[in-house]
């Protein structure tokens, strides 16, 4: 019975798992492939001076007055823009500015381009929130799967090596059943990982709460509201609150600015240390945009430790958390599902079009 469960679900779904899996390779390599094929949306010649954020921000502004700016990723690197985040009905547009010159380098839909369509697929099937959810459930439907799978295909610890080998003489259906299995067995650690830290982040409130409740606190805090202020008082410049930010945590990098979507809402400053393996960085600063009062100051280092590993989702998930070597064994990873897919695929195809075909009994169990 855990047999057939097994082998139904991989035919039905698995050409989704394959999928996703071959998207999630290329996008391991994301932000380099992006700036690499996009250069004249990211590639400024860098200057001495400092960057000039207000007025970057200002002219952003001025040139989409219709639209609500949203964040702002802050250069990583010294040639790099600023890219910011803008939304009118509901559609989020990406702005990349000089830094120096101030010129608009271009704009383009959150997904656009090739790398846009498959963040798209990967992450949201193309169905928005909807397939975001979708995209939880089928991660579930994953873990059982590489579950029954384990289970079905383990020889042993004794017969582990053997159970590895790709037999020669043997027909062709135990050759491909082989394959599959091998590859399976061998890739079972990082296919559980990816298909677990996947499911994690779509359900990252439920799974922060269940690791911080398990491991302790303290978690991360929601930025508190400010009090509404008169319209006549000027908002602190940009600048200005993200120098704040940066003395609260001097040793880290900022990374993002998430701007106020209304007069309650803080001013907040996203920040990376040297040693975090989230791409992003895992600390946030909130700010009183009118009197730069820090209203929270979540530093990673001394988060508690359900959140230290709740923080650990997305850099397992992509392999950052192990450097280089890590994301390239996600790379290899995403390619596996195709594997088992095609592997398994056949294998049952073969039986169904030669029923006599057989191979021992070793090789099914």
């Amino acid at each position: 019975m855990l047999q057939k469960i097994h082998l139904w679900v991989g035919i039905v779904i698995g050409a989704i798992f394959s999928l996703s899996g071959l998207t999630g390779s290329i996008l391991v390599f994301d932000d380099e492939l992006d700036v690499y094929f996009n250069s004249n949306l990211w590639h400024v010649s860098p200057q001495p001076e400092p960057v000039r954020l207000d007025e970057a921000t200002d002219k952003v502004r001025i040139e989409f007055p219709k639209h609500t700016l949203l964040l702002a990723r802050l250069p990583r690197e010294p040639n790099r823009s600023i890219e910011y985040w803008i939304e009118n009905d509901k559609v989020i547009q990406l702005v990349y500015v000089n830094p120096w010159s101030l010129e608009i380098l271009g704009k383009r839909d959150e997904h656009a381009g090739l790398l846009g369509f498959l963040h798209d697929f990967h992450v949201h099937l193309l169905a928005g929130d909807n397939g975001l959810l979708v995209n939880g459930f089928i991660g579930i439907v994953l873990l059982l799967t590489v579950l029954t799978g384990l289970w079905l295909a383990w020889p042993g610890w004794r017969k582990l090596l053997n159970a590895l080998r790709i037999p020669r003489k043997e027909s062709r259906l135990a050759r491909w059943f082989a394959l599959h299995r091998s590859v399976g067995l061998i890739s079972m650690i990082l296919l559980f990982s990816a298909a677990l830290t996947g499911t994690a982040m779509v359900f990252y409130k439920q799974t922060n709460a269940a690791l911080i409740a398990v491991f302790g606190g303290p978690g991360l805090p929601e930025p508190p509201l400010i009090e509404i202020v008169a319209p006549q008082v000027t908002p602190i410049t940009p600048s200005e609150l993200l120098k704040t930010a940066q003395s609260t945590v001097p040793d880290a990098q900022a990374t993002w600015l998430r701007f106020p979507s209304h007069p309650q809402a803080p001013f907040v400053v996203r920040l990376k240390h040297p040693e975090n393996s989230h791409p992003n960085g895992t600390s946030y600063v909130a700010l009183n945009t009118v009197t730069g009062e820090v209203l929270m100051n979540h530093d990673a280092k001394y988060s508690g430790t359900g959140q230290q590993i709740a923080d650990l989702k997305y850099p397992l998930h992509i392999g950052t958390a192990a450097g280089l070597p890590g994301r390239l064994l996600m790379f290899a990873a995403g390619l596996v599902p195709s594997l088992l897919f095609v592997t398994g695929l056949y294998t049952w195809w073969y039986r169904r079009q030669k029923p006599q075909a057989k191979f021992t009994k070793a090789r099914l169990t």
